[in-house]
């Protein structure tokens, strides 16, 4: 059976389509935000706007994984384009950026649709424009050793407590030589100085892998009714996966770096949105 590709939706836009200064920008912003190695990595959270403004947050995360090696590559978010209901695993046998192709395991795709039929879907139309899981592909093709295979998986509308279910059912599956990444972003929309109060407390509550405090910080912040602040982060169901994962692995958990929209040159700093990066690591 022939290949099915899944082309980027996001080249040209969140980041540059030309291979060659696709690669000079992110092997830039990977020397620049070179960060110090926190111990064996087994997941990561990183945000996903464009390269200009949180690339240098995503840059600080996937630097410390430098030519290191990886089965499964499990990058997991929040749909930002499509409605639907459950998990969707992408069903294309091959993910393309402008550096190359990256294949998909398929056969753990079958295989967690198989045994969590209501839950999980394989889904081409789910993945083809939205961008969340797409940004992460040019870093992780430029930081990990070669003969990676990856499962995007989307979270679409779902109990607020999905993240038990996803993790029970990731816990199962994730071997010891594979990597899950969970794309969100901070806050939406506040001003820069909001912004970085606000999202001190996130990260705080993520690295403590306190799950019930950040869905407290998260209520209590969104109560206070803040100026133009929407929510705390983008990525919920992914983000609380990875952290509930981690705690049952007893991982440590590092942050990496933080910045705003308001940090890039010429931005506004009246409404931004922030990227934050923690490492979950032995």
């Amino acid at each position: 059976m022939e290949s099915t590709v899944r082309f980027p939706a996001a080249a040209g836009s969140f980041y540059p389509s030309d291979p060659s200064r696709l690669q000079t920008a992110v092997d830039d912003l990977l020397k620049t935000t070179c960060t110090e190695h926190p111990g064996n990595i087994r997941a990561l959270v990183v945000p996903h706007a464009g390269y200009r403004f949180s690339g240098a947050t995503a840059a600080a995360a996937y630097s410390v994984l430098r030519n290191r090696p990886y089965k499964t590559v499990f990058i997991m978010g929040n749909t930002h384009a499509q409605c639907f209901e459950g998990i969707a695993i992408d069903g294309h046998h091959i993910w393309r950026s402008p550096l190359g192709d990256v294949p998909v395991n398929t056969a753990l795709a079958v295989q967690l649709r198989d045994n969590y039929p209501e839950l999980v879907s394989l889904s081409t139309t789910a993945h083809q424009s939205d961008h969340v899981l797409e940004v992460q592909l040019p870093f992780l093709q430029r930081s990990l050793s070669t003969g990676f295979s990856i499962l995007p998986m989307l979270f679409g509308s779902n109990p607020g407590d999905i993240y038990q279910t996803s993790a029970k059912m990731l816990l199962t599956e994730l071997g010891t030589d594979d990597l899950i990444i969970a794309s969100t972003d901070l806050s939406h929309y506040p001003s820069m100085s909001d912004a970085v109060a606000i999202d001190r407390e996130t990260m705080r509550y993520i690295v403590k892998k306190d799950i019930m405090g950040l869905e407290k910080h998260e209520r209590e912040t969104l109560q206070r009714h803040i100026p133009r602040e929407v929510t705390l982060f983008c990525g919920p169901d992914g983000l609380k996966t990875v952290m509930l994962a981690a705690d049952h692995l007893s991982l440590q958990a590092t942050a990496l770096h933080y910045t705003s929209s308001g940090d890039a040159p010429f931005a506004d700093r009246e409404s931004v949105v922030g990227y934050g990066a923690v490492a979950f690591h032995e």
